[in-house]
């Protein structure tokens, strides 16, 4: 109970601070003294499933819950730290491979049971920031989500990183910017280009 009251009473005092304390994309981007690299996804194993009924997971790298819903396009990924997210199925069949490098069927999936899936590595298809770990960073996804970079709440390494594709001048494209937890982007992510 003790370390309970002790959490609550962290939580409690952190929050106001971390809220106070965030900077939005644009402000971080006009401020920061780190620039954009090229990178890429690079080849790892994780997991992933469909499931019979709704099915709430949590993301702790990320501090998001979501839910997936038995439809036939919600797909539950488990990466390379054990984290959860819901991706669609037609983003997984284009981002991902059987382990025998064959394209992924939504008929290779039995509800409720992980299987093994393969990143199809991207280098050089990516551009990425860094975001040190004392700076916290609200992102608003094109997808809808908020994420927090550096959310205070989560481990990070030394610190998240912005990821988006390059629009076709090779600037950032900024219309699809997500965050990629600094704890797991160096086994997951090619650093050859990092500052």
């Amino acid at each position: 109970m003790k370390r309970f009251v002790l959490f609550f009473i962290v939580l409690l005092v952190m929050v106001p601070v971390f809220a106070s304390d965030a900077i939005s994309l644009s402000d971080y981007l006009a401020s920061s003294e780190y620039s954009w690299f090229l990178t890429g996804k690079t080849e790892y194993s994780i997991q992933a499933k469909m499931v019979s009924a709704p099915t709430d997971v949590y993301n702790p790298l990320e501090d998001v819950s979501y839910t997936a819903e038995p439809n036939g396009e919600d797909v539950i990924l488990k990466g390379t730290s054990g984290e959860e997210w819901v991706t669609p199925l037609e983003k997984v069949m284009k981002t991902y491979t059987l382990p025998d490098g064959s394209a992924i069927e939504s008929t290779d999936f039995i509800p409720d049971e992980y299987i093994e899936i393969r990143t199809i590595s991207e280098l050089g298809t990516n551009l990425a920031m860094f975001i040190p770990v004392d700076t916290v960073v609200i992102v608003e996804t094109a997808w809808g989500d908020v994420l927090t970079a550096n959310n205070p709440l989560v481990v990070h390494g030394e610190g998240d990183y912005l990821v988006c594709r390059p629009a076709e001048d090779g600037s950032p494209d900024l219309s699809d910017v997500w965050v990629v937890n600094g704890a797991t982007f160096p086994d997951t992510y090619d650093m050859t280009n990092a500052d």
